[in-house]
């Protein structure tokens, strides 16, 4: 899944899609008033989703695991264990998270951070932005294998 085209604002709800930048702020596809607008950079720090990473166990120590991939995992499960709401307690959504990533890292993988995952997917997953990001994915894969078809074409 690539988010790289997704972003949070804060003080803005919802996750919205990236149209343009500009020198001093952003163009946004605002899916929460179904409009586009500009955000200023300096007033609304921006987060882009496809440079999330959760910290997961792994033999070496520790690494990181992609939000997208994240993503991924929560929408194989949901038919199995539906996404709880952002504001359960705390043992509730630490269990849903261990179902969706059983190696996440419980020490540095804070409550919050599963919340923020929570929201961001449901609001993704309502809009329809799942299926476009999977999409964009799939597009850019096929792009890469063409390119990397015509070079060998080319020798």
């Amino acid at each position: 899944m690539n988010l790289e085209k997704y972003v949070v604002v804060a003080g803005m709800p919802g996750v919205h899609k990236l149209v343009s930048t500009r020198g001093n702020g952003l163009i946004i596809d605002d899916r929460t008033e179904n409009r586009t607008r500009f955000v200023a950079v300096r007033q609304h720090p921006v987060t882009a989703l496809g440079t999330i990473g959760i910290y997961i166990d792994d033999n070496e120590g520790g690494d990181t695991i992609s939000l997208g991939e994240v993503f991924n995992k929560m929408e194989a499960i949901i038919e199995a264990h539906p996404l709880p709401d952002a504001k359960a307690d705390s043992a509730a959504l630490r269990a849903y998270f261990t179902e969706v990533l059983p190696n996440h890292d419980q020490d540095r993988v804070h409550i919050n951070d599963i919340k923020k995952c929570i929201k961001w997917f449901g609001f993704m997953h309502a809009k329809g932005m799942l299926e476009e990001a999977r999409k964009a994915a799939e597009t850019a894969t096929e792009t890469a294998t063409e390119a990397v078809a015509e070079t060998d074409d080319n020798k």
